[in-house]
């Protein structure tokens, strides 16, 4: 991926795009510069980047879900004003390329870093306490996971400052999404991104179900799980059972290029 982009790769002639990367980065310097004037980088650290508790992971699941809500809202925005506004030959606020990557990103968005994060952080904060264990089963690879996710989300929003985003819609079928009918790096970053992020959800999977089946509290048997436990139990057979035919179905697309050539 890396190898094909250049600094012609940067959209300077999309003044959307280019608003938008500025305003981030300002925002990023200023948060940055509160949290050092306020000394809490160390605390930061410490208490919440590497913690391992349960409780906060849920919660820095929850805090990033929110925000890639808001980035996938403003697709949403920017999508309903292009259709509201391209009528009677008007072309609209945006280039075709352009809306066909916010519609394939915001697709991505919506259901792989929101809603999922949000049912991943919510079962981190309730499924421990209400079947009375200490923590999940792996500490580390719980923390492990939500890292992984966040790693897939920063893919998510760099694309389309840095490069492109997939132009296929967020099922990415071939042969649009093969190398011959989308040659950019467009596919590159949704490979990557649901790749990274599908390992964490993969790994939170396999953690979910061994703390649920093997880490009840002394007296609590599966039919006396809460109803939401149980939920949490289904809904992490089904991770378990579909994202290793997602991760297969990726590499195999992102080994397309290299058997085509």
């Amino acid at each position: 991926m890396f190898g094909k982009l250049s600094l012609d790769a940067i959209p300077f002639h999309e003044p959307i795009i280019m608003g938008t990367l500025t305003m981030v980065a300002l925002g990023g310097v200023a948060l940055c510069a509160l949290i050092t004037y306020f000394g809490k980088w160390k605390w930061l650290w410490n208490d919440w980047f590497t913690s391992v508790d349960h409780k906060k992971i849920g919660i820095m699941y929850t805090v990033v879900a929110l925000i890639m809500l808001l980035r996938g809202f403003a697709d949403a925005i920017m999508m309903r004003t292009q259709l509201a506004l391209s009528t009677n030959g008007s072309p609209g606020i945006l280039p075709p390329e352009h809306y066909d990557q916010i519609f394939t990103a915001h697709g991505v968005i919506m259901i792989f870093f929101v809603a999922m994060p949000l049912m991943t952080g919510l079962m981190n904060l309730v499924v421990p306490l209400q079947i009375g264990a200490r923590d999940v089963a792996f500490p580390f690879l719980n923390t492990l996971s939500f890292w992984l996710f966040v790693a897939g989300a920063m893919l998510v929003n760099v694309s389309l400052g840095v490069g492109e985003f997939a132009r296929t819609g967020w099922l990415a079928y071939p042969p649009l999404s093969g190398i011959a009918y989308s040659p950019g790096v467009g596919v590159d970053y949704y490979l990557w991104s649901l790749q990274i992020s599908g390992l964490g959800t993969l790994l939170t999977g396999v953690n979910f179900l061994v703390t649920i089946l093997r880490m009840r509290a002394p007296g609590m048997t599966l039919m006396r799980m809460p109803v939401f436990t149980w939920t949490a139990l289904c809904t992490n057979v089904l991770i378990i059972a579909a994202f290793p035919v997602l991760t297969v179905t990726l590499g195999l697309l992102g080994a397309t290029p290299r058997c085509t050539s």
